[in-house]
């Protein structure tokens, strides 16, 4: 297992995955719906748009070739408390809650554009 990240790091402090989408606010306006994102409104446009909940940002743009293949892992605090408040907004469940043996309790979502969300946490 890596070391935890720490919030001082010495170089990379946050990725952001820049996904490629064919409607930009259909794509924000699921991660705000479901995941509780948010973004600026006046930076949302028809071709760009960032989503951000806390230290985590997604990025759309259109385009007509939606990623396949592609699961994007997010760490979070609460992961039992996210997976009640997911399924709760009807997000599409691909793999339920479960600790797994490499010590991580996650489970994971498809979007609308089919891309693949997995939330964690350590567990031991």
């Amino acid at each position: 297992m890596p070391n935890i990240p720490t919030s001082n790091p010495k170089q990379f402090f946050q990725a952001a995955p820049l996904l490629t989408v064919p409607d930009v606010m259909a794509a924000a306006s699921y991660y705000q719906r479901v995941l509780g994102f948010q973004a600026d409104a006046d930076t949302l446009t028809a071709d760009y748009g960032v989503v951000w909940r806390d230290n985590a940002a997604v990025h759309f743009a259109v385009g007509a070739n939606v990623a396949t293949g592609v699961r994007i892992f997010f760490w979070v605090r609460d992961v039992n408390q996210l997976y009640e408040d997911v399924q709760a907004l009807g997000a599409q469940l691909l793999e339920p809650i479960g600790t797994r043996p490499y010590h991580v309790r996650d489970f994971s979502i498809r979007d609308l554009n089919g891309i693949e969300l997995v939330f964690g946490q350590d567990w031991d």
